[in-house]
């Protein structure tokens, strides 16, 4: 009996499950039942729950936690980020200039689409339902707020919430700003991390 193309592609999308899941990226991490190459996965032990996609042009640090319902392409992402459900980040962009928006008329349509580089700094905060286009930087520390649209670059250590999404605060004054910056406590283990903490804050 000759098979369907729909269930040649879930047999298809299985195997590539079982081939990741046994590679060595996904050992040193949690993943929970999510499409997420593990080429993208750079770092260890980094959270990613159900019902989330990751192309394999991402990367991923470590100690990041990724919530459920995330779609992230073409994307950089720092140590210690946190993300939450229902996030959407980097998603291709169409060029608003041309007679029609349409993909079709594109050369190469995912190169054209996913052209400006979508980079989320070390230790940022996603909030619920976010929204974050492609040529935009995260700065570290920032916090992006819930059902915020993110349009343009975020400073470190910035508050953003609305759409487009507006910078209301900084979490530290400049001088704490630098202090941490220059710690460099994201490029450390977690246990590291706290030491460099408690001296940051005496």
């Amino acid at each position: 009996m000759r098979l369907t193309r729909y269930v040649k592609a879930r047999i298809s999308k299985v195997v590539k499950t079982l081939k990741n899941r046994l590679s060595p990226t996904y050992k040193i991490n949690s993943i929970h039942d999510s499409y997420v190459a593990h080429a993208a996965l750079s770092g260890c032990k980094t959270e990613i729950m159900t019902d989330t996609f990751i192309d394999k042009l991402s990367k991923v640090g470590s100690y990041c936690y990724i919530g459920r319902n995330v779609n992230i392409t073409k994307t950089e992402i720092g140590n210690y980020c946190s993300i939450a459900n229902n996030v959407s980040i980097g998603q291709g962009e169409h060029i608003v200039s041309n007679i029609s928006t349409h993909s079709m008329f594109y050369d190469n349509a995912h190169e054209v689409l996913t052209a400006k580089d979508c980079i989320i700094e070390h230790d940022v905060w996603v909030g619920v339902d976010a929204i974050i286009l492609r040529g935009v930087r995260i700065g570290i520390g920032a916090i992006v707020g819930a059902n915020s649209v993110v349009t343009e670059n975020v400073p470190p250590f910035a508050i953003v919430v609305g759409s487009p999404a507006k910078v209301i605060k900084y979490r530290f004054d400049v001088e704490t700003q630098h202090q941490i910056l220059d710690s460099n406590w994201w490029g450390k283990n977690p246990a590291e991390a706290k030491k460099i903490f408690d001296g940051l804050e005496k």
